[in-house]
């Protein structure tokens, strides 16, 4: 017998601050027929540490990471509530899976969020909401499968300290694409994907007026975008038999095919002639892979 309604609690106590805290969680699963189930998820969390995120400050721009536990002061215990709702139908071959989510965290730092325009130097604390939608196509026919993903996000930060108390997140990635496709038999598995989303937000200085009291002067937090990321990947990997027991697969794959310069982050240095300069970082161009497997 299965139970489509479970309730569970956890309760923490954390000796260190001599702080209770109760997380609550809560799943709902129901098939409505053969084909068709909703779910609904709830839950509360915490977490005791958190990341701060460094960078070098030259033309680099190198990530340092480290992890440090809550002082609950400087570095607040994290502490999330998220919700979503959803629903799955599967018939002939085909899945659609769909699912709308609301998550607001509390407790977060400048420090953890990779600011490296406005606000990169701040050291306040804050919270973020984010609401969204999910949703899944998958068809599979014969030894062909086939997908498509799609995603909406509105990613929102909340700080009282700081200038502007709301603005959208750096890792509002408002809208992502991913399509796909496999092929796979007893000797061959391919595959080619494309993932799409657009740009991450961005600060930049006021035209104009770039430099005020030494430093960048930057317009609104996060008001524009970098350019919309593309990739397109392929791969394809031959199975077969060298002798009884002893079996081999090789394989490569191509990861950004069109060798795409997309741009993951951008930051502004004032320069010895008193004038801002832009720095960006790019993810990966045209990289292949080889693959070379025996199983005994």
């Amino acid at each position: 017998m299965t139970f489509p309604f479970v309730v569970v609690s956890e309760a923490n106590y954390i000796s260190k601050f001599k702080k209770y805290i109760i997380e609550p969680r809560l799943s709902i699963r129901k098939a409505i027929n053969d084909y068709f189930e909703i779910e609904a998820l709830g839950e509360f969390k915490h977490q005791t540490t958190s990341q701060i995120v460094n960078f070098q400050n030259d033309f680099l721009g190198i990530e340092k990471r480290r992890w440090q536990l809550a002082d609950d002061n400087e570095l607040p215990i994290l502490q999330s509530k998220q919700i979503s709702v959803g629903g799955i139908f599967s018939k002939n071959g085909w899945l659609l899976d769909t699912k709308a989510y609301f998550k607001t965290v509390d407790g977060i730092t400048t420090q953890s969020q990779s600011f490296t325009t406005k606000y990169e130097f701040a050291r306040e604390t804050g919270s973020y909401d984010v609401y969204g939608l999910e949703v899944l196509v998958r068809k599979k026919l014969d030894n062909i499968t086939s997908w498509l993903g799609y995603s909406y996000v509105n990613n929102t930060y909340t700080f009282d300290a700081l200038q502007e108390t709301e603005f959208p997140s750096n890792f509002d990635i408002s809208h992502a694409l991913a399509i796909g496709s496999t092929y796979s038999n007893d000797s061959w598995d391919i595959s080619a994907g494309l993932n799409y989303r657009i740009g991450k937000p961005t600060s930049i200085p006021i035209f104009g007026n770039e430099i005020e009291d030494s430093e960048v002067n930057f317009a609104s937090a996060n008001q524009e975008r970098l350019r919309d990321y593309l990739r397109i990947d392929a791969s394809a990997i031959y199975k077969f038999k060298i002798s009884k027991g002893l079996r081999s697969e090789v394989g490569a794959s191509l990861w950004n095919i069109s060798d795409r310069e997309n741009t993951i982050n951008n930051y502004f240095r004032i320069n010895e002639n008193n004038t801002v300069d832009r720095f960006s970082r790019f993810s990966l161009g045209l990289t292949t892979n080889a693959v070379f497997r025996l199983y005994f």
